[in-house]
């Protein structure tokens, strides 16, 4: 009798379990949601000097960014978390002012806070905030200028892999349209790069950016993303090494033939946190 009442307890359970399992077999067939796995907590530790370790970043779950970061220069590192200054000129229109790009790497990716010269607003930028000005939410030119800034840039194709961007390599050794057979020209891998951001106040104007690497130099040399129905055009025309540092020396958006914006730098500089 003993063994009859383990038999029927052990039972039970296989069946619930098989229950169980043949309801989320289900739910993936259908499509709907997976089960939901809570976020892992990481604890940060502290060294003998009683500063905080940080903890190694994955800067490898993207092949083509974890590339780029090597090609970039000592900037991008697992365990560090560099801050770096670019001034610059920033022109839209017959309006040419200085501008300052501080950015800020975290566990998670950046942030971003630009400001202009003769303008009280600051613009910032980090994933859990989105796009603001002064604190509030920015919209018009000063949206504007920040997705350009921010996301037409080297480091967020790096940094955008920690925030759950996708990546996906469009085409290989691809030529300007209308290219003969005896081009001598540069030839490009294209990355198009999709943003995660679901929430409407942080999601980006572009929901995508195609990256434009050269397959000589492994460098950005255009951006297109498209807002509106408008698609905008980014063209790395320069880059320049600073200390070792590969940083984009002359960047100009332009759409339907007509230049939007033009940044050219002035200086660089970066440092560990």
């Amino acid at each position: 009798m003993k063994h009859k009442k383990i038999l029927i307890a052990i039972s039970i359970i296989l069946a619930a379990g098989a229950l169980a399992f043949g309801v989320v077999s289900s739910r993936l067939a259908r499509g709907g949601p997976s089960p939901q796995i809570p976020n892992p907590t990481f604890i940060q530790q502290q060294g003998r000097d009683g500063k905080p370790v940080q903890r190694a970043r994955n800067l490898s779950l993207q092949p083509e960014a974890f590339n780029m970061a090597r090609r970039l220069g000592s900037r991008f590192g697992a365990t560090k978390r560099e801050v770096s200054i670019a001034v610059g000129t920033l022109t839209i229109g017959s309006d040419q002012r200085q501008v300052q790009t501080k950015r800020v790497q975290t566990d998670s990716g950046e942030q971003v806070e630009v400001k202009i010269a003769g303008s009280s607003d600051t613009l910032t930028w980090d994933a859990s905030s989105g796009s603001l000005s002064s604190g509030r939410q920015a919209n018009g030119s000063d949206r504007d200028v920040i997705e350009r800034l921010v996301f037409d840039s080297p480091d967020q194709f790096v940094l955008g892999q920690l925030r759950g961007s996708s990546y996906f390599m469009v085409a290989r050794n691809v030529r300007p349209a209308g290219a003969g057979d005896n081009y001598q020209g540069p030839l490009w891998n294209i990355v198009r790069v999709s943003d995660p951001e679901l929430d409407e106040a942080r999601r980006l104007q572009s929901r995508w950016r195609l990256y434009y690497l050269n397959t000589t130099s492994g460098l950005i040399e255009r951006v297109e993303s498209e807002v509106d129905g408008q698609r905008i055009v980014a063209e790395f025309s320069v880059w320049t090494n600073i200390a070792g540092e590969q940083v984009p020396a002359r960047i100009v958006w332009t759409s339907q033939g007509r230049t939007l914006m033009e940044y050219q730098l002035a200086n660089f500089s970066h440092a560990q946190q």
